[in-house]
């Protein structure tokens, strides 16, 4: 009897005091599964020690389906894959506007003026999301031994690196790695080129005009730029495989086939994704590379992708750990971290990157943001219908096709893709 009352003590007592010694979260942020997610978390901790709040980081694989079907689910901030899902989500007043938050004193000191644009509703006029990280496109990614055996050209326009695909392929074959197969999203990558030729060739205005559907696709600069899409994937003997090939092999392949001793392509198109696919026994600097895709209209200009910020409960607790996220100092053991990949949002943010080849991208989107010529990725800024379904069958077909009737038939292609806007 007497044990028995001892040990009912005891498990009151150890409950008593697990109950005193558990802490909920202060602040729940909830997102996808990051890459680096260690770090991040990492990064959670040091807030927590500078300002006394508990954090709890919420994985979901659908953030964005979930806040729209689960309402008040005690989440605090948010982190969402891209602007046209923070503007719907406020649009439906799940998420808040930030505008609280942050005086426009701050906001034009910390992010360029298109990713506060592009977070903010054309309809509400409010702000619902503070950009977090960037990742590049507008890249030309190469074999350095191969580049060098050609002479290690330069190319200041799309132009010219046309003109050199035409001469060389007069005399060899297959400088280009070109293939976009990705099953049901096949033909996104291409979408990818065509921004970047958008971008590149007719500057901010037309890319904007493009992007917010004011310009249509049968416009002649948008035709032009698919039509140049054209001049290098028809270009005889130019790309491993024909055009047939690349809508039809894999994307990966092009970054295995790039560093293949075996296969004559020197270089590749593509963003910040292809370094995920480079064999692991090959390393950036010494066996593979890159150059921004080259601009006509502006030098600096690139596109990309980013994740942004939000907030679903207003309160201290919440701004304060808001801030310490976008702040300048916000990274700083992250980015010391030899295989990073983060890059802030935030274009005061200056902490050391160890990673070079995390260096060499965020130099790029540095430059762009504060000239105001970093874009984000028009397809996304789109309607689905448009940016993802309509674009990506049109430029799939436009390459299958082959260059006879894909010139022909390019009219055709685009007042298809002006009746989805």
């Amino acid at each position: 009897m007497v044990s028995r009352y001892f040990f009912t003590l005891f498990i009151t007592v150890t409950a008593v005091f697990s109950i005193m010694a558990y802490k909920p979260a202060d602040v729940v942020i909830a997102g996808p599964q990051l890459t680096e997610l260690e770090y991040f978390e990492e990064e959670l901790k040091n807030i927590e020690d500078n300002t006394g709040l508990k954090i709890k980081y919420e994985i979901y694989s659908d953030i964005e389906t979930h806040l729209i079907e689960n309402q008040n689910t005690g989440i605090d901030i948010a982190i969402i894959l891209n602007p046209q899902g923070v503007v719907n989500l406020g649009e439906k007043e799940i998420v808040k506007s930030i505008d609280k938050f942050f005086n426009e004193e701050k906001m034009r000191n910390y992010y360029s003026a298109h990713l506060q644009e592009i977070t903010t509703s054309r309809n509400t006029n409010k702000n619902y999301g503070a950009f977090f990280r960037l990742f590049p496109n507008s890249m030309i990614w190469y074999s350095i031994e191969k580049f060098k055996k050609i002479g290690s050209p330069e190319f200041k326009s799309y132009e010219d690196m046309l003109n050199y695909t035409n001469n060389y392929s007069e005399e060899a074959k297959n400088l280009w790695c070109l293939d976009i197969e990705s099953g049901a999203s096949t033909g996104w990558i291409a979408t990818n080129w065509l921004e970047d030729l958008i971008l590149s060739e007719y500057g901010v205005e037309v890319y904007d005009g493009w992007s917010n559907q004011d310009i249509v696709s049968s416009n002649d600069e948008i035709l032009n730029s698919i039509n140049n899409i054209g001049k290098l994937v028809f270009t005889e003997n130019a790309v491993y495989g024909t055009n047939k090939r690349i809508v039809r092999k894999e994307f990966r392949n092009n970054f295995k086939n790039l560093l293949n001793e075996d296969i004559d392509c020197v270089f590749s198109w593509g963003g910040h994704y292809a370094s995920f696919y480079m064999p692991q026994d090959k390393i950036f600097g010494k066996d593979y590379d890159f150059f921004k895709f080259p601009s006509t209209n502006n030098m600096n200009s690139i596109v990309g992708i980013g994740d942004v910020l939000t907030v679903l409960n207003y309160s201290n607790a919440t701004q304060e750990v808001f801030n310490a996220l976008i702040d300048i100092s916000f990274g700083e053991t992250w980015m010391s971290k030899p295989d990073a990949t983060y890059i802030p949002a935030n274009k005061l943010n200056q902490n050391s990157i160890k990673n070079p080849l995390t260096e060499k991208e965020a130099n790029l989107i540095r430059i762009s943001l504060n000239d105001n010529t970093f874009r984000y990725d028009a397809s996304e800024l789109m309607e689905r219908k448009i940016g993802a379904d309509a674009l990506w069958v049109a430029l799939k077909n436009y390459i299958d096709m082959g260059r006879e009737r894909a010139y022909r038939e390019i009219e055709d292609i685009t007042e298809e893709l002006d009746s989805n806007f």
